[in-house]
């Protein structure tokens, strides 16, 4: 069974498509969770329009099947109602793009 700490792993691989950061130092990762053979990600876009939203669960869900035993489901979804913002970024990304909150 994978744990939380091996996902997030996984996902920490996935750059966002526009910004070409991991979407774990972006802060899109909302939660993981680990259930019955099957494993939920919740991910927040960074816009409300969010142009490449199907690239990023597509790569998102195809490094967590990696990352699972075989015949394990893995669910990936947006929650479109909680905003992104600069704070959700790693200490050091914020440091790098000049967003220091």
């Amino acid at each position: 069974m994978p744990d939380i700490d091996t996902l997030r792993a996984a996902l920490h691989t996935v750059p966002d498509p526009e910004l070409a950061e991991s979407i774990v130092d972006l802060g899109l990762v909302k939660h993981i969770g680990v259930g019955d053979r099957q494993v939920d990600v919740v991910l927040i876009p960074t816009s409300a329009t969010c142009p490449m939203g199907d690239l990023l669960i597509e790569d998102a869900t195809a490094a967590l099947r990696a990352a699972c035993p075989p015949g394990w489901a893995v669910n990936v979804t947006f929650d479109w109602d909680t905003p992104w913002h600069p704070g959700r970024m790693s200490p050091a990304l914020q440091q790098r793009f000049g967003w220091n909150i």
